[in-house]
């Protein structure tokens, strides 16, 4: 495998886990997300997502390009439960193993402090990289506000197109009209949200190759 000099660490955990009813029917939606995502979007990771301690989870990227893509299928999988994620730039400081344990690196120490602020700030999703920050700030807490107001359909329903699915595999998945798919993603303000997605990802990647 290339090494890269910096990865992006992705560190998640379950939102309110403690007070989730079914904590074995969410390990086994979890785990079989992680499996998906690894099957899929393998030329992307660099060290398999796995799960650590809890239902705490982590992966290494070696680019940004399916990173939406990513963090919205495991919150397909984990559905109705909310996930957060913490996503670190930076480099890897020990030996580049398969799975994403047992390695060390400023790229997951920062990705800690990301999800450590997501959690105090309760957003969905946190960036930590050095150098300019605030891109980054902007789109969590913006992203935050809009996905609150979210319903919970609205909610399964931008997830499940965020990780790929046409809007007519999206509305068999949930046995419902491709034309109430469309609406509950034009209330939920999807098209725009798309948008300021694809900035924020393009501004990991920038960091990714300017060196975290």
């Amino acid at each position: 495998m290339m090494k890269h000099s910096n990865y992006i660490a992705v560190i998640g955990d379950v939102v309110g886990s403690r007070s989730a009813g079914d904590r074995s029917g969410l390990q086994e939606r979890l785990g079989g997300g992680l499996r998906d995502v690894n099957a899929a979007f393998d030329d992307a990771i660099a060290a398999e997502f796995v799960l650590t301690v809890g239902d705490e989870f982590q992966g290494l990227l070696s680019s940004a390009g399916t990173l939406e893509l990513i963090l919205a299928t495991l919150r397909t999988h984990a559905f109705p439960a909310e996930l957060r994620f913490g996503v670190g730039v930076g480099p890897l400081e020990t030996a580049l193993r398969s799975q994403a344990i047992g390695m060390d690196g400023r790229c997951f120490h920062n990705a800690r402090k990301a999800i450590e602020r997501a959690a105090e700030r309760r957003t969905p999703v946190e960036v930590q990289a050095d150098g300019e920050k605030s891109p980054f700030e902007i789109y969590s807490l913006l992203y935050g506000v809009i996905r609150s107001r979210w319903t919970t359909r609205q909610r399964e329903v931008v997830d499940l197109s965020a990780s790929g699915l046409e809007g007519r595999e999206v509305a068999e998945y949930l046995s419902i009209t491709p034309s109430a798919v469309s609406q509950h993603l034009k209330a939920a303000g999807a098209r725009k949200l798309r948008a300021a997605t694809v900035e924020w990802r393009t501004q990991i990647e920038r960091a990714l190759l300017e060196g975290g």
